[in-house]
């Protein structure tokens, strides 16, 4: 009977997961604007945080106005990148043929230079390569998020408007003090987590947009500015794409210009921005604090790029912070928050060891005042 229960059990859970994921699957549509909505609420508490603690004279900003400065400030930023990124792919697109019959040129004169025999199969299969295409392609995937806005703006308005009830409904959830406990450090775990992401994140990716962008106008580059900015978008999904946001300028630079120092220098000046960011200052930061396993990183990039795409990779990180956090609060799903873990130890062990660690210093401490306070009396 035992081991038919354990049959049935394993069955009925592998059903549960392969149901579950082939509904993210057909309504997407409706789960990923949510999740980015989602996030977004967070982003915009964080920052009306930020805004309530602004003096104005001898007045603090009310809740209400710092929640309205938060949401237009993210709704500006996104409307600025949206309208930037639309004109230039626009004067980009334009000049992709030209772009092409350089790359054709470029390739005759390789072919001339090793003294390699032009075949007409191979010229005649490079020249219907669509560039224009698959520029174009990339980008929509990239922007495809923006042509979601209204419906995740939506989604944001109900969420900010339950947040203000959302801690209160959390204790009545919850009769048991401890269960009611364990929640609300499981909600703040996953809302401090997720928060030291995007920020580390943000503040790298602008780092890089940044020395990108000097390295690309140092030399005069076509749209240094829009292709700085497909670095900064592209760079919030880890590893390949952070390469193929690179390749755009990079190929760009061997076209534009008749002599290859200029891209040689672009390249290399690049490709060192990418590895000290991605390779040194981001994994200091954000790696560590995190504890997520590298490897479970890129599994998670390729599982949700099969199911929501460019999307999908997006918000793969965050998803398993979150999904990582969950597992780690729960006796029977442990061991895999420790699978998925960088470090041998969770954070929750971590931080009652550091508790534990806290209270002996401060006995130690006070026992240390008491001997001196002896010592001085006598």
């Amino acid at each position: 009977m035992n081991k038919e229960n354990n049959f049935l059990n394993i069955f009925f859970s592998l059903a549960f997961i392969v149901l579950f994921f082939y509904i993210l699957n057909i309504w997407e549509n409706l789960i990923i604007p949510f999740i980015i909505a989602l996030l977004f609420s967070f982003a915009i508490i964080w920052l009306s945080d930020f805004y309530k603690k602004i003096w104005i004279w001898k007045y603090k900003i009310p809740s209400f106005l710092a929640m309205l400065l938060s949401l237009s400030t993210y709704v500006f930023i996104f409307w600025f990148i949206a309208k930037m990124i639309n004109s230039n792919v626009q004067d980009v697109i334009k000049l992709l043929p030209t772009y092409q019959e350089r790359v054709g040129s470029l390739y005759l004169q390789l072919l001339d230079y090793f003294n390699i025999p032009q075949t007409v199969d191979a010229y005649s299969l490079f020249q219907k390569i669509n560039i224009t295409y698959l520029f174009t392609s990339v980008v929509s995937s990239v922007t495809s998020i923006f042509s979601k806005a209204w419906i995740i703006l939506f989604y944001v308005m109900f969420l900010l408007l339950e947040y203000r009830f959302f801690w209160k409904k959390i204790k009545l959830m919850f009769k048991d003090e401890k269960k009611r406990e364990n929640a609300i450090k499981i909600l703040n775990k996953i809302k401090s987590d997720v928060k030291a992401y995007f920020l580390i994140k943000t503040i790298v990716s602008f780092v890089t947009w940044l020395l990108s962008y000097f390295v690309m106008i140092a030399f005069d580059l076509d749209f240094a500015l829009f292709w700085a900015m497909i670095i900064f978008l592209l760079n919030f999904i880890p590893n390949i794409w952070s390469i193929i946001a690179v390749s755009f300028p990079v190929i760009l630079s061997l076209i534009q210009y008749d002599s290859l120092y200029p891209f040689f220098f672009i390249f290399f000046g690049l490709v060192w921005v990418q590895i000290l960011m991605w390779n040194i200052i981001e994994p200091k930061f954000m790696w560590n604090k995190l504890n997520l396993s590298p490897f479970v990183i890129i599994i998670a990039l390729w599982f949700w790029g099969a199911i929501w795409g460019v999307v999908g990779m997006l918000l793969s990180v965050p998803l398993m912070i979150i999904i990582n956090i969950i597992l780690s609060k729960f006796e029977t799903t442990r061991p895999i928050a420790v699978l998925l873990s960088e470090k041998w130890e969770l954070d929750v062990i971590s931080e009652e060891k550091s508790k534990i660690n806290k209270k002996d210093l401060i006995k130690n401490v006070k026992k240390k005042l008491l001997i001196i306070k002896k010592l001085t009396s006598k």
